[in-house]
């Protein structure tokens, strides 16, 4: 029976291992902890021990440093032949036309509309709701209770927190965090923050 690794750190490697193993039983799922030094930089020698031809991977890191070490994780993974797989809840609810690319992780109880986009290393957890034909940009991070209209355009590395309503039709930039518990209803230019410790969004240069 082909393996699915599970590798990572942290709250999101465990939400991934159970969900990968509460969902499907009966399958063959190894979590794969890897640890990171004062620097932030991971241990990746376990990886060394795995031949990537009897399985695949899903790569589990949270939202710090804007999704980027999720995604240095995922290209360690490819460099050494590890094939990634993107997890759907079997209690999500996904419509037809929808393309979710490579790993992704769609949460228990979300709602993901018609002709939607989700492009890889995006993750959304338990209870978001996307309308229909919204694109998610790559490496996105979704909390529950999230709603994204119909229509609508995440930029990737952005992070919407639980709350966060974006009305259809919005386009948000790249490397945003919508932090602020309310309703998006206008575009929001790259690298905005809404971080809830302040009255006025935060615009990032350079």
């Amino acid at each position: 029976m082909a393996c699915r690794w599970i590798i990572g750190a942290g709250a999101a490697l465990e939400r991934a291992h159970e969900s990968w193993c509460r969902s499907f039983p009966d399958s063959k799922i190894e979590k794969i902890p890897l640890v990171q030094n004062a620097q932030y930089e991971f241990d990746l020698e376990p990886l060394n021990a795995i031949s990537p031809g009897e399985g695949s991977a899903f790569v589990a890191f949270d939202e710090r440093f804007g999704n980027f070490k999720r995604v240095e994780l995922m290209q360690a993974a490819m460099e050494r032949g590890f094939k990634l797989a993107s997890f759907v809840s079997p209690r999500a609810m996904v419509a037809g036309g929808v393309r979710i690319g490579p790993n992704a992780f769609v949460g228990d109880g979300a709602i993901v509309g018609h002709g939607c986009r989700i492009d890889y290393n995006c993750f959304l957890l338990p209870g978001v709701c996307l309308g229909s034909d919204v694109h998610l940009r790559a490496s996105c991070w979704l909390e529950s209770a999230v709603v994204v209209g119909d229509g609508a355009q995440i930029g990737a590395h952005s992070i919407l927190r639980s709350g966060a309503l974006v009305a259809a039709g919005v386009q948000v930039g790249r490397g945003c965090e919508l932090g602020w518990p309310r309703r998006y209803d206008k575009d929001i230019a790259a690298k905005t923050v809404y971080d809830p410790r302040y009255d006025a969004p935060i615009h990032v240069y350079g």
